[in-house]
């Protein structure tokens, strides 16, 4: 066989080495690129996820904190207009007509406030919130009751009544402590699960 052939054979087996290692290694490299696209989608889409809930979890626990201080707050204006009707009653300061709107708005905003805190909340706060909403609509009776009987110079209901709404009146402070204290467990800062 004469050199050029052979020269020229080997020129084309090399030229179609080089093509085919060229092709499998542009395929290897197209495939290992694509592997690498693939796992950074895959890894972004989910620290973008990760980052959402943990968004999602600090936000949560602002409306809880939020619905918990709404409903303290609610407490606190009508343990003030509970608080000016007792005086009144027991002769300390005179009373009007704008404490028992104000009495009466307290119990409504209490029901207002523990609407929103029942929506948000687990049950370990739940509870305690209805608890102290449920009396407080207990002692606002006790509260009716005993200016009643005042009206009705009934001297014997007036200081049954009067007895009731102190011992009622000691169980909200209680009440509302037991509350305090699952709000700040609740809104407590902790990891958010992912």
């Amino acid at each position: 066989m004469d050199e050029g052939l052979v020269a020229l054979i080997t020129a084309g087996v090399g030229l179609v080495g080089g093509l085919s290692g060229a092709a499998i290694g542009g395929r290897a490299a197209v495939r290992g690129a694509r592997l690498g696209a693939e796992t950074t989608a895959r890894a972004t889409a989910r620290q973008v996820h990760d980052q959402g809930t943990i968004n999602h979890e600090h936000w949560l626990r602002g409306q809880r904190l939020e619905s918990c201080r709404a409903l303290l707050a609610a407490y606190d204006k009508y343990a003030i207009a509970a608080s000016n009707i007792s005086r009144a009653l027991e002769g300390e300061t005179q009373a009007s007509r704008e404490m028992g709107l104000a009495i009466g708005q307290g119990v409504s905003d209490i029901r207002n406030a523990y609407f929103q805190v029942r929506l948000l909340v687990s049950e370990d706060v739940l509870q305690p919130a209805r608890n102290l909403r449920l009396h407080v609509e207990d002692h606002k009776e006790c509260l009716d009751r005993w200016m009643d009987a005042f009206l009705a110079m009934d001297v014997q209901r007036v200081a049954s009544e009067q007895a009731d709404e102190e011992r009622l009146r000691e169980q909200l402070g209680h009440l509302h402590n037991a509350l305090v204290e699952a709000a700040r467990l609740e809104v407590a800062e902790r990891p958010a699960t992912i």
